[in-house]
């Protein structure tokens, strides 16, 4: 009987591997769905469907946008995940939703290795911005925090998220303590910021463009490894001294775990072809962002990378949830 089953066993393997080889050959024959895990109207999703309109053109399939809110995005990652390996099912995914809600809450049954990676698509940097009275300089603030312990504080969106944990990132390289001041939002976030009821925040930087344009907030920095040309004047961290500062909001593509190889390289083709064209390039650079496409090596090692990173980060916090 164990005979039996072992041969219609390989019989049956050998039956469907050619099949899956003729869907992937004619890959794709429908409309595809790309899953983002925030609102319609927001940045994310703005982005998502500037890179699905040049995927339908490439592909000669319509890209259908499917937004799945809830559950710190983790609604979204398990949609994907349990979806057909096909290719026809992609979620538009970063570090803030794939990488830092699973070392966060390590109970979500969601984690990076149920996705293949497809294609990087931008990469933008965050800063700190502070109020224009309270410190010119980084050194200037960083000498204030050090003088005075949590006298100072900053505010942020959520514990364990991005905000949050880039200010653990900061007090770690700087060898100072702030308090921690959770809110809703940013716009309530930088209000504050501007008021002096929390010293400083860190966000995308595009975020603070019209608090500096008004001189209401102060860019101390900014988070990526240069300057950004938009913002010349803004130093980075590692220029400062602070090499451990330089992280990246990311965004990318990616497909359930056992899609097959033929069907990802197409995928990432047309996601390519979107990321170099002008017309994203120019809508990107009025967000400070900064396109960038590649093989999905290339995104998987930086998956992997900002993991590592973000663990060490996590790990000492003993966040709720996380045990």
């Amino acid at each position: 009987m164990t005979a039996f089953l072992t041969r219609r066993a390989l019989l049956a393997t050998a039956l469907v591997a050619p099949a899956f080889s003729v869907r992937a050959q004619s890959f794709p024959d429908h409309p595809l769905r790309l899953v983002v895990p925030y609102s319609a109207g927001g940045g994310t999703d703005v982005v998502a469907r500037a890179i699905g309109r040049d995927m339908e053109e490439t592909l000669g399939q319509p890209v259908v946008i499917e937004n799945k809110t809830g559950a710190n995005t983790a609604i979204a990652a398990d949609y994907v995940a349990r979806a057909e390996p096909d290719g026809y099912t992609m979620y538009f995914a970063g570090a803030s939703s794939l990488v830092v809600p699973p070392l966060v809450t390590p109970k979500l049954p969601i984690r990076p290795m149920d996705f293949a990676p497809v294609s990087l698509v931008l990469k933008q940097p965050y800063a700190l911005g502070v109020n224009p009275e309270f410190a010119d300089s980084l050194d200037t603030m960083v000498k204030k925090l050090r003088a005075d312990p949590d006298k100072y504080s900053f505010g942020h969106t959520g514990t364990g998220g991005i905000g949050h944990l880039i200010g653990v990132r900061l007090m770690n390289a700087t060898n100072t303590k702030m308090v921690s001041v959770t809110y809703r939002g940013f716009q309530q976030t930088v209000i504050d910021v501007i008021t002096g009821r929390v010293a400083m925040t860190f966000e995308a930087v595009n975020n603070f463009l019209p608090f500096v344009a008004d001189g209401r907030v102060r860019l101390l920095a900014v988070s990526s490894d240069k300057r950004v040309p938009q913002l010349p004047d803004v130093p980075t961290f590692v220029e400062a001294g602070y090499p451990d500062m330089v992280v990246e909001s990311w965004i990318a593509v990616f497909v359930p775990k056992a899609t097959p190889r033929p069907v990802i390289d197409r995928l990432n083709r047309a996601v390519a072809h979107a990321v170099d064209s002008e017309k994203f390039k120019d809508m990107a650079a009025k967000a400070i962002q900064r396109p960038e496409a590649g093989s999905p090596e290339d995104l998987g090692a930086l998956l992997q990378k900002d993991i590592d990173v973000w663990r060490k980060v996590i790990a000492p916090l003993n966040l709720p949830g996380s045990n």
